[in-house]
């Protein structure tokens, strides 16, 4: 309102230098609901229907509205995976196909802690999206083997024996998300980029009684693309990771595939 009446004094002040060329200085003029005023050649209407209202309020406010940054905490992503096929070389050229896996047990778990997300038009079509996220990888492997490092610390694969339930390779990771996607009413579809080091790899399996201990030979760092859709916080996604899961020289160098669903990113 201080905005307005403001603008009404300037108005008033130019139309003051030209009074001399104008025959009615203040002209009001009523339609309906809304109050037409021309101060020395320049018209505003006021009323709730009134297109120069709409203009002022762009002007001054729609702006600062429209482009702000939205704020997000705790997205979570859950789905299974997959390793694409890949031969075995250096150190585990000959062995058996160890590295199949149980699609639907094993899992990935994305924990979003904060993401945020900047408008690229001033309509909120397009957006850019960055955040902080915290992964968790889970392979369950269909043949009863484990891991170890040997003497040279090389990750190399040991067969078990008895009456096992199931065996796992663990991974978790840190990292960064960024990316940008476009809304079509009240459709959110994404394209993203995720960075992540590698803070801590294990095994585990169960024969009967659980066994678990840590093991190298991962990739210590990681970079996954990914397309989801969202509606109304509720989505799916497919992602793929362009580093192997195994660091250069471990012998595989297999990538993950996970697809699932996601809510609150």
């Amino acid at each position: 309102m201080k905005r307005i009446i403001t603008l009404l004094a300037l108005l008033a002040a130019t139309a003051a230098a030209a009074q001399a060329q104008t025959d009615s200085l203040v002209t009001f003029d009523t339609q309906g609901d809304k109050l037409g005023i021309s101060i020395g050649g320049f018209s505003i209407s006021l009323g709730e229907n009134a297109e120069s209202g709409s203009k002022i309020d762009d002007l001054f406010f729609s702006e600062a509205r429209r482009n702000r940054i939205t704020t997000n905490f705790l997205g979570v992503s859950l789905g299974g995976m997959v390793l694409t096929p890949s031969p075995y070389y250096g150190p585990w050229e000959g062995q058996n196909d160890f590295l199949d896996i149980y699609p639907a047990s094993s899992t990935r778990i994305d924990l979003m802690l904060v993401n945020w997300t900047v408008p690229l038009d001033r309509r909120g079509r397009a957006y850019y999206k960055v955040g902080m996220l915290y992964s968790y990888d889970s392979y369950c492997f269909r043949k009863n083997i484990t891991f170890v490092n040997d003497d040279e610390d090389r990750l190399m694969p040991v067969d078990l024996d008895g009456n096992i339930k199931y065996t796992r390779l663990k991974a978790n990771y840190w990292g960064l998300n960024m990316g940008f996607g476009f809304k079509v009413s009240s459709m959110m579809f994404t394209v993203q980029g995720t960075a992540e080091l590698l803070t801590r790899s294990s095994v585990k399996y169960k024969n009967p009684g659980k066994t678990k201990y840590q093991v190298n030979g991962l990739s210590p760092f990681r970079s996954r693309v990914s397309i989801s859709t969202n509606w109304e916080g509720y989505g799916f996604y497919i992602d793929y990771s362009l580093t192997p899961v195994f660091k250069e020289g471990t012998g595989n160098d297999a990538h993950s595939i996970s697809l699932g669903c996601r809510l609150g990113f």
